[in-house]
């Protein structure tokens, strides 16, 4: 046996103890590749399954928002109505306060002029009073101006 012999015995022997080595590991990439050819072969039945309970929450959604929608419609005016009450309270709020306001604003000049005349009494009172006839005498002139 020359050189030659020996180095392609050599090659032989490394390749078989190659192949015996190897064994285990394809065997266990085999396996591997079926689970996976298994379940790709189940995926098209997975995915029209997904995709029929997709359309059909799609479809419930798409009915409750229509639901939803004619609820609004119907509670919709019952908002405005709130809103212009709403409105309407502020205005009479404001034109309370503002009254209140003035009357407060009378009653302090009253009581002003009360101390500064150095009124009490019964005769405090009734200059009270014609104090107070005199401003309403006067806001009513200027009531009567504006218009």
């Amino acid at each position: 046996m020359d050189w030659l012999g020996i180095g392609v015995l050599i090659i032989g022997i490394a390749f078989v103890a190659l192949t015996v080595l190897l064994i285990r590991p394809l065997r266990k990439l085999t396996e591997a590749l079926d689970g996976v050819k298994q379940t790709t072969d189940r995926l098209p039945q997975v995915v029209d399954d997904l995709y029929k309970q997709t359309s059909e929450v799609m479809q419930s959604s798409t009915a409750t928002i229509a639901n939803v929608n004619e609820q609004v419609k119907e509670v919709s005016p019952f908002f405005h109505i709130i809103g212009d009450t709403g409105e309407a309270t502020r205005k009479l709020t404001v034109s309370v306060l503002e009254k209140t306001n003035a009357v407060q604003n009378k009653t302090g000049d009253a009581s002003k002029f009360t101390k500064r005349e150095n009124y009490e009494g019964i005769y405090g009172i009734l200059s009270f009073i014609f104090f107070l006839s005199q401003q309403k005498n006067q806001m009513k002139e200027v009531s009567g101006s504006r218009k």
